[in-house]
């Protein structure tokens, strides 16, 4: 099997003993070429030992995880996130599909993560990091329309702008992505997790079974619930007990 070189970045020594300790029992195929605590050192000792897989806390004071891949303009190594509960963090990493452990993690936890990277790697050594290239993009732009969400597929990721998304229709523990130029994708993700990702996006779930677009609605048709009439045709029901809420947020387009 072939070793993969990697560095833990972490600002709390025994969070760094532990995954070491980890490693080195229950994954032998990972070198860890060393371990530093802040954003500073961890670019230092990029460049001097040329990891292939960083292991990075988000939360650190000073500088987060995400400050450091905020100095590359081309990354050269992938990431595993590692992270305690913090909801924009872990919502940041969702959105673009990247790999985390969330702290308290076990052994199963950090195989798998392992796992996806290795498949990544094995697949197309060249775009392994894809997925954090978009990750930097939406970073530096922070802006809605030129942001993209990954989206998984049976083939990989398919990157798409959040703007191109008119809407989501649930179906089973699968979602239906309709898109501003009719092509529809089946993503193997529920309903309820595009609504996490996206509801800062001007997004919102107007009944059990679909998540719209504010920004993609054309008109609006009163009823008991009534329709929202989108940008692509479609009609879409709005539920009675979610009416007053959608109402007060589509007032604002």
């Amino acid at each position: 099997m072939t070793d993969i070189k990697a560095l833990i970045v972490d600002d709390e020594q025994h969070c760094i003993d532990a995954l070491r300790a980890m490693l080195a029992k229950k994954c032998p195929e990972v070198t860890v070429l060393g371990g530093v605590h802040s954003v500073q050192e961890a670019r230092k000792a990029i460049e001097e030992l040329q990891p292939e897989l960083v292991f990075l806390d988000v939360e650190m004071p000073h500088e987060n995880g995400f400050e450091l891949l905020r100095q590359y303009d081309r990354l050269t190594f992938d990431v595993i996130f590692t992270t305690a509960y913090e909801q924009y963090a872990l919502k940041a990493i969702k959105f673009n599909a990247l790999d985390y452990l969330l702290k308290p993690f076990s052994v199963q936890d950090l195989q798998e993560a392992l796992a996806k990277f290795r498949e990544r790697r094995q697949q197309r050594p060249d775009t392994a990091i894809a997925p954090l290239e978009v990750f930097l993009q939406n970073m530096k732009t922070m802006q809605q329309n030129n942001r993209k969400i990954a989206l998984p597929t049976i083939n990989g990721l398919v990157f798409m702008p959040v703007q191109q998304i008119v809407r989501c229709e649930s179906t089973g523990n699968y979602t239906k992505i309709f898109f501003t130029d009719r092509k529809q994708l089946l993503v193997s993700k529920p309903l309820k997790e595009f609504e996490e990702l996206l509801s800062e996006a001007d997004f919102f779930r107007v009944h059990n079974s679909h998540l719209i677009n504010l920004q993609q609605m054309d008109s609006y048709i009163q009823g008991e619930g009534g329709f929202a009439l989108m940008s692509d045709g479609a009609q879409v029901e709005v539920s009675r007990r979610r009416k007053a809420e959608f109402l007060k947020k589509a007032m604002q387009f």
